[in-house]
């Protein structure tokens, strides 16, 4: 059944197998029995296509697996060889009959015949009571004959059993040779030990000295003339959402650890962003407010060359020569006010008591405390209401918009009513010139061009300038917490999903020992990564909407806008798959035998 020639294996400069050859019988039950690190267990990875660097040929059922590829090797395995380890190797989370199950998903029988084969095998060794018993309820004993159960479900021609009583007391150790012994009457059983007494159930003992096998009982030739040719059904599709499915609910726990501190770390960084937008929002509030910052005042005669410089600037608008009014009249209900005369001044350099500025096009005005005054005792309560301002033979109703600190009766009314007014002005000479600067931002540079240009501004560009610094300042430190914030969260979750997939290493080498080819196994944990980041992103979705619905128990401000929480839901499944990727690249690339060592 299996014929060795002239195998040679090396680990850097130390001969572990030196050009040996062996012919194992088709059946029966043989023990490799040597010393520590004599080579039996590289010996059963190389017969079970887990190593292939080595000389020379191992050849089974007639064909060469040596020349096999690792599809073709888990093809090898899934077919023809079963396999009993020392230390169980079933899954947890699994029931017992879930463990057998697990090598019937490569197989093409259905099902329910799997299932009735499984069951009659346990029935079998005893283990038709435990078969929905999870595998960690059972006894050393126990977990054992459930992996002699495991290796015999396929039906496999050889049984690979490396120190399989290892872990057991002398009366298990015995009941499970029996078992061996007695299902090698039509098989191939091959078992490492170091124990001479398992070698008393055996048919021979292969012993490894010196890089040799040394046998003096068997009959080599016995019956490798039957036919047992190798088996190599490529042909398998397996359900790997199912697996990862399965797999997901097994380390469920695990993985709502990792999805709430990845949801968690995200929702800080939303928060610590809704601290930004209150403060975005507080900025444009504060520049909604004080329109007046935007505006420039230059006193003084012009021969036009100050007005060309402002018009041609793109960042300056509303551009207008200011003149000295007369007779101006003021009535708010039953109360008149006349001003005999009102000189244009800077509304940039002019603080507000209550109230904005006006603004153009929306037929505003604002008062002195003292005119205002005149009108109310209690001069807040004048915002909103309308004012009837006469001037030539035109009358305007203005909205009371502000009140404004200065020491003497005076107004400002919006720019555009302010042009209307000077429509009628014949042959006076300007007084001023008034102009907005379009955008916040540009203030302290339009005013910064002006002063180059020695024309002398009354604006608001120190305060702007100071206001800016400020606010850019505060970006920046919400910007750094937000990535601190966001970093530890990711730090964290990279942490536990490698420190989870870590403790994978001995499953994914059992699903490569059962014949599952790696591509398999890809797809598999694809499947879990993406149920993680499913399940990481309706996690942060749920977070999100307890957070406001908390800020609005507690009337605690939060602003977070529809596309940074759709983004942050999306980022969330996108950082869990990279992540997830990452942490499980070098878990899907270990060898098998490696694999199952760790």
């Amino acid at each position: 059944m299996i014929e060795i020639n002239n195998l040679i294996k090396r680990y850097d400069n130390s001969v572990i197998l030196d050009d040996t050859s062996f012919t194992f019988p088709s059946k029966g039950l043989i023990c490799l029995l040597g010393a520590s690190g004599s080579g039996k267990s590289t010996l059963l990875n190389m017969i079970a296509g887990f190593d292939s660097q080595y000389s020379g040929d191992i050849t089974v059922g007639g064909t060469s697996i040596s020349k096999l590829n690792a599809d073709e090797l888990c093809a090898y395995r899934r077919n023809n060889i079963g396999f009993i380890f020392q230390n169980y190797h079933l899954l947890s989370g699994y029931t017992v009959l879930e463990n057998i199950l697990l090598s019937c998903e490569l197989n093409p029988s259905s099902e329910e015949v799997n299932r009735r084969n499984a069951l009659e095998l346990l029935n079998k060794l005893g283990l038709s009571q435990k078969a929905d018993e999870k595998i960690e309820n059972l006894s050393g004993g126990q977990k054992q004959r459930a992996a002699i159960a495991r290796a015999l479900i396929s039906n496999p021609r050889i049984v690979l059993a490396d120190e399989p009583t290892g872990a057991l007391d002398r009366s298990n150790s015995n009941e499970i040779m029996e078992l061996l012994k007695e299902i090698s009457k039509d098989r191939l059983v091959i078992v490492i030990t170091h124990d001479q007494n398992i070698c008393n159930f055996a048919d021979d003992v292969i012993h490894i000295e010196n890089g040799k096998m040394i046998s003096k009982d068997i009959d080599t030739q016995t019956d490798i003339t039957g036919d047992h040719k190798l088996s190599l059904n490529m042909d398998i599709k397996v359900s790997a959402f199912k697996l990862g499915l399965k797999n997901f609910n097994v380390h469920l726990t695990r993985y709502i650890a990792v999805s709430l501190a990845i949801s968690i770390g995200i929702l800080a960084f939303m928060l610590s962003l809704s601290s930004g937008n209150i403060m975005e929002n507080s900025i444009s509030d504060f520049k909604e407010k004080n329109t007046a910052f935007n505006n420039g005042y230059i006193q003084g005669q012009d021969d036009g060359t100050v007005l060309k410089i402002l018009n041609s600037d793109e960042r300056i608008e509303n551009v207008y020569y200011q003149y000295k009014i007369t007779d101006v009249t003021l009535r708010l209900g039953d109360k008149k006010e006349m001003l005999t005369e009102k000189y244009p001044m800077p509304k940039a350099t002019e603080n507000m008591s209550y109230g904005t500025m006006p603004k153009a096009g929306q037929n505003e005005m604002a008062l002195s405390p003292s005119l205002a005054k005149k009108f109310e005792n209690d001069i807040s309560n004048l915002l909103g209401k309308e004012l009837t301002l006469q001037y030539g033979e035109k009358e305007y109703t203005l909205t009371i918009s502000g009140i404004y600190n200065a020491g003497y009766d005076d107004f400002f009314v919006s720019s555009d009513i302010e042009q209307e007014f000077y429509k009628n002005v014949d042959g006076q000479k300007p007084h001023s010139i008034s102009y907005d600067v379009k955008d916040f931002e540009d203030i302290v540079s339009v005013s910064q061009m002006l002063t180059n240009k020695k024309i002398d501004s009354k604006d608001s560009a120190k305060e702007v300038g100071a206001l800016q610094s400020t606010f850019n300042s505060l970006n920046h430190l919400f910007f750094i917490v937000s990535i601190l914030i966001l970093a530890i969260g990711l730090f964290i979750s990279t942490v536990l999903l490698i420190k989870l997939q870590n403790s994978r290493y001995k499953e994914l080498g059992l699903l490569s020992a059962l014949g599952f080819n790696k591509g398999s196994i890809q797809k598999m944990i694809v499947s879990e990564n993406l149920l993680l980041s499913a399940m990481s992103a309706i996690f942060n979705a749920v977070l999100v909407g307890c957070a406001y619905l908390i800020s609005m128990v507690f009337s605690i401000s939060m602003v977070i806008t529809l596309s940074q929480i759709l983004l942050s839901i999306l980022s969330t499944g996108v950082v869990v798959i990279v992540i997830s990727v990452i942490a499980s690249h070098k878990l899907i690339h270990t060898e098998p035998a490696v694999a199952l060592r760790k």
